[in-house]
């Protein structure tokens, strides 16, 4: 599918995809803003944030596509300098927005976790976006077939053209991911608004948020990138894609954080050894289902509902963790 350009105007292109993406940033920054000042943040640092969030992310980004899919690239040069074809790895730009925060956050005079619970929302949206401008470009490459006729259209699937240059339905895996996103959007702004009635007994406060947004996203994350046929592996692991690591490391992470939190509020309790065994459990489960649906092409439907399951159990009892750490019970 070509990428539908939205003006064209002498030697000026803008794609639809291009103005999509803008649009979200636009968005993300206001709503980041508005949560910094709602919780008695300075303005300069969230508007500097955002600069140095693209500077430092999107190479970062584009190297590990590059590392990944060397083929498609005339050298690590031309990647890195030539942004009008190849792709990149969204998950990369975790530690580039982490740099970011903290030089917005040390220039500011101000505290780096707290300026990333306050962009979490905004964050959550601006991926949304990018997943939803997928559909105006050829990067979205499920490999599941829709081939039931009342099915074939929007949420569930979308057309693309194959190399025949004949139009097939699969699953909307960005449009997906782009309704998935918006909820954990307005899931993470709930939580951000909530968590100021709520004290850690154990470690900082700041920072939950953000942690909150990495949970979930990248739960959902593991599930949607293995329904894509164009992932990106590391040239020695052929399985599991470079994202499903990031994301399974990210949640292995907080789990571990979040568990010594809860220890040092709680003591060692019976309830968090059966977590641990359940975690591990759910853990077994995404290998399984994933070893599963690469050997069985039509299975798709019970192994990936299997693997979201697994993978919000995984999500769930991190958080069932962090609650341990609270001296107030959220409802959530």
């Amino acid at each position: 599918m070509m990428n539908p350009i939205a003006v064209y105007s002498g030697s000026t292109v803008l794609y639809w995809s291009a103005i999509i993406i803008g649009v979200g940033l636009l968005a993300a920054l206001f709503m980041s803003t508005a949560c910094q000042l709602t919780n008695r943040g300075r303005l300069v640092s969230m508007l500097l944030f955002f600069p140095l969030a693209l500077l430092f992310s999107v190479p970062l980004c584009r190297m590990l596509h590059w590392y990944c899919h060397q083929e498609q690239y005339g050298g690590f040069i031309k990647a890195m300098t030539d942004y009008t074809a190849g792709s990149y790895v969204l998950s990369a730009a975790i530690p580039g927005v982490w740099l970011a925060a903290w030089i917005a956050a040390k220039l500011d005079d101000g505290d780096t976790a707290k300026l990333l619970d306050a962009a979490a929302p905004g964050i959550a949206l601006a991926i949304a976006f990018i997943r939803l401008s997928s559909l105006f470009n050829s990067s979205c490459r499920s490999k599941i077939p829709v081939t039931t006729g009342f099915l074939q259209h929007l949420p569930l699937a979308a057309g693309i053209t194959n190399s025949a240059g004949a139009v097939e339905y699969r699953f909307a895996t960005f449009f997906a991911h782009f309704l998935l996103l918006v909820l954990l959007c307005v899931c993470t702004l709930s939580f951000f608004l909530k968590r100021r009635r709520v004290s850690m007994r154990a470690g900082r406060h700041e920072g939950s948020a953000i942690f909150f947004f990495l949970l979930y996203y990248s739960a959902s994350e593991f599930v949607m990138d293995s329904t894509r046929y164009d992932s990106s592996f590391l040239p020695i692991n052929g399985f599991v894609s470079i994202v499903q690591i990031i994301s399974a490391t990210t949640i292995l992470i907080l789990l571990i954080y979040y568990s010594v939190l809860s220890v040092r509020a709680n003591g060692r309790r019976v309830w968090q050894w059966i977590l641990w065994c359940v975690w591990l459990a759910a853990l077994a489960g995404i290998g399984w289902t994933e070893y599963l649906v690469q050997r069985h092409g039509d299975w798709y439907l019970s192994c990936y509902g299997a693997m979201a399951l697994c993978c919000l159990v995984l999500a769930l009892i991190v958080h069932r963790f962090y609650l341990s750490c609270c001296a107030v019970r959220d409802e959530e």
